[in-house]
C-alpha cells in the first residue's frame, strides 16, 4: 500500500503531544493533514480509580457532559462525527492514522482505509475496576470493531500488543509495536554529570503515578541523605516536606531540560502509566528512571541496565535502590550512557515514524 495523502485524526491534545512523530512522517509523504477534535471525551466508568490514565479517563458518560447519552452512544457519536468530517473535506486522505482508542474515524462507511497508534486499551484500564456488566460487554464489542476494522494496529508496547491479541482476538499479524519517544525534547548530545543528589517525580496526576510511594520513600531518602532534594512537577501540592521543591506545572522546554540536567535519576513508580514519556525524556538527557513494573515501563526500562524496575512496589524499597544509586556515580553513569543510547537507536520519533511508514507501505 503507497500511501501519499495521510490524515491525523484523534484529540486534540494527543494531536499535539505526538506531533513530532507524524511531522516526521511528513517528508515521506506527499501531503499530511490533521482533523483534531476539540472536544473534551469523558469516561465515567473508568474514572473510579485514580490509577487509571487520563486519556482513557475520558469517554461520555450519563453523570459527565451529556446525561442523556451511554458511555458506547457517546463513542458512536464521536466516531459518525469523525466520519462526516472526513466526509465533507475538499481534499479526500488515501490513508488515516487515528491517535488512540477514544473513537473510530468512521463508523458506518468504511471508504479510506485508516490505522491507530495506541497507548493502551480499555481493557488494561479495566483490570480491577467494576463497571456495570451491560457497559463494559457493549463498550468492548465496539472497541473490537474498531480494532478489527483497522488495517493495522501500532501499539506502543508488547503488553498492548498482547492485550489486543487476548481481549480483542486481534491476529498479531495485523499489530506492529512501534514504541514512543521524548515529547518536544530534541536529541541530547552533550555532556550529563551527576552528583547534586536531585530527583525528579511527574506529579501530573498524583496518585496514579504513585506520589504517595516518593514522598513516603523520600522520608527514607532524606534522613540517610540530608542533602537530598526532590522536585515535583506537573501540579501544585499541598505539601511543606523538607527537601521537597514543587514548581508545578512547567511549559518552557528550556526550564524542563535545565531540570533534567541538574537531576540525578527520575522515580516513576506508577501504579498505572501506559508508557510515559517524561521518563523517556529523563533518558535523553542520560537521567536514569526507578519506575515501578506495571504497563509498558518495563519496556522502556532495561532492569539493571538504562534503570532499575522496582518490585515490590514499596516506599521502602524505591528508598532503597535510590540511596545506592545517588551514592555510586560510576553505576549511574553507566546508566545514563545506555539510557540516552535507547533513545538514539530506539525512542525517538524518527524511528517510530520509520516503522509505521514502511509497515503500512508493505501491507
Amino acid at each position: 500500500m503507497k500511501i501519499e495523502k495521510m490524515l491525523i485524526s484523534g484529540e486534540t491534545a494527543f494531536i499535539n503531544r505526538y506531533r513530532a512523530l507524524f511531522e516526521s512522517m511528513e517528508p515521506q509523504l506527499e501531503q499530511l493533514h490533521y482533523l483534531p477534535n476539540d472536544k473534551v471525551f469523558k469516561i465515567g466508568f473508568l474514572n473510579k480509580l485514580a490509577k487509571v490514565p487520563n486519556k482513557l479517563i475520558s469517554i461520555l458518560s450519563p453523570k459527565q457532559a451529556d446525561k442523556s447519552r451511554s458511555t458506547v452512544e457517546g463513542f458512536l457519536a464521536r466516531s459518525r462525527r469523525s466520519e462526516r468530517r472526513i466526509g465533507q473535506l475538499k481534499e479526500k486522505p488515501d490513508f488515516v492514522l487515528q491517535v488512540f482508542g477514544m473513537y473510530s474515524p468512521f463508523w458506518d462507511q468504511m471508504t479510506i482505509p485508516y490505522a491507530m497508534y495506541l497507548d493502551y486499551t480499555a481493557a488494561l484500564a479495566q483490570r480491577g475496576l467494576s463497571p456495570s456488566q451491560k457497559e463494559l460487554s457493549e463498550w468492548n464489542a465496539y472497541e473490537r470493531l474498531m480494532y478489527e476494522r483497522a488495517c493495522h494496529l501500532f501499539p506502543m508496547s508488547q503488553l498492548v500488543k498482547s492485550s489486543l491479541i487476548n481481549d480483542y482476538g486481534i491476529s498479531p499479524d495485523k499489530i506492529t509495536v512501534v514504541g514512543s519517544f521524548a515529547n518536544r525534547h530534541a536529541l541530547y548530545t552533550e555532556e550529563k554529570t551527576f552528583g547534586t543528589k536531585q530527583l525528579l517525580f511527574n506529579g501530573s496526576d498524583f496518585e496514579r503515578k504513585g506520589g504517595d510511594l516518593v514522598l513516603e520513600a523520600f522520608k527514607h531518602i532524606k534522613k540517610a541523605m540530608p542533602e537530598a532534594k526532590l522536585v515535583i512537577i506537573g501540579k501544585k501540592l499541598n505539601t511543606a516536606e523538607d527537601g521537597v521543591i514543587n514548581p508545578g506545572k512547567i511549559n518552557s522546554l528550556a526550564e524542563m531540560r535545565q531540570l533534567f540536567l541538574e537531576t540525578d535519576l527520575v522515580l516513576a513508580p506508577g501504579k498505572c502509566d501506559p508508557f510515559p514519556s517524561f521518563v523517556i525524556e529523563g533518558m535523553n538527557y542520560g537521567v536514569p528512571g526507578i519506575v515501578s513494573g506495571n504497563d509498558g515501563m518495563p519496556e522502556i526500562i532495561n532492569h539493571g541496565i538504562n534503570g532499575l524496575v522496582v518490585d515490590p512496589l514499596t516506599p521502602e524499597l524505591i528508598a532503597e535502590k535510590t540511596i545506592n544509586l545517588l551514592t555510586d556515580i560510576p553505576t549511574l553513569t553507566s546508566l545514563s550512557q545506555e539510557a540516552r543510547k535507547k533513545v538514539k537507536t530506539q525512542l525517538n520519533c524518527h524511528m517510530v515514524a520509520e516503522k509505521i511508514i514502511a509497515t503500512l507501505n508493505g501491507l
